[in-house]
């Protein structure tokens, strides 16, 4: 690929994360982009670069666009195959975001970001023209994604349970409809602990006993039967894409 193409890519990626993160600065997008990219090419981001150092104020279109650049050099380099340099560039993308702005959106809002970034990234890396940046490393067989996993989890359907369930006040801030419909869409219908439920929302003991025996009454989880240390929760049936592999007690 040329360097213009991987410009193009970087330009795709930056402006979500501005408009998430930073949308003040959406209307200067064009021309703060614009800019950059003029020394983008002549090794304007290199392996010292400091494109990747948590910035002390934020976002702008240049720390952005710096840090996609220099991960998307670093992953054409890998010898390996495409899917390893998406995984690698959607990792390293993520460490960035979370290490500076954690919490100021939404889990859901975040990870959706994310695979759009894994969208973009692998359009641009299954290209079959694409040679990428050091001779000898183009993969020989034609290129393709694959399928995406199936879902394990019938969103919509948790998500329309959540907002009927009658949350208390109290952890409003961090446990919300929003929140714990991220959290259980991502344990894919498996057994959680207690425990794990403290240490996503960063609650007390009795606080996440709280929520979950409220959600054990609302039909949203079930519970596995078992005592003390041996407790586990689930997703409970009729949320499972596939109830047949549904937790069972």
């Amino acid at each position: 690929m040329h360097r213009d193409d991987a410009i193009i890519l970087v330009r795709r990626l930056t402006r979500p994360v501005l408009e998430l993160f930073s949308p003040s600065q959406v209307d200067d997008f064009a021309d703060d982009f614009a800019a950059w990219s003029l020394s983008a090419g002549a090794l304007g981001v290199s392996e010292e670069s400091s494109a990747l150092t948590p910035p002390a104020h934020g976002l702008d279109t240049t720390l952005v666009a710096g840090m996609f650049f220099q991960v998307v050099m670093e992953a054409s380099r890998l010898p390996s195959g495409s899917q390893e340099r998406v995984s690698f560039i959607r990792k390293r993308a993520k460490d960035y975001l979370v290490t500076q702005l954690a919490g100021q959106i939404t889990l859901s809002q975040f990870y959706r970001l994310l695979n759009l970034i894994e969208e973009e990234v692998g359009h641009y890396f299954a290209q079959p023209d694409w040679s990428g940046v050091r001779p000898g490393l183009r993969e020989t067989r034609e290129v393709s994604l694959p399928p995406p996993a199936p879902e394990l989890v019938k969103g919509e359907a948790l998500r329309q349970a959540l907002t009927k369930v009658p949350l208390p006040l109290k952890g409003r801030r961090k446990l919300t409809p929003e929140t714990l419909w991220d959290f259980l869409r991502e344990t894919e219908g498996r057994w959680f602990r207690l425990l794990d439920f403290e240490a996503r929302f960063k609650v007390n003991k009795k606080t996440a006993w709280g929520y979950l025996n409220l959600l054990l009454q609302e039909g949203v989880l079930t519970h596995n039967g078992e005592k003390a240390n041996r407790v586990r929760y689930g997703l409970a049936a009729p949320f499972q894409a596939n109830p047949a592999l549904a937790p069972r007690a």
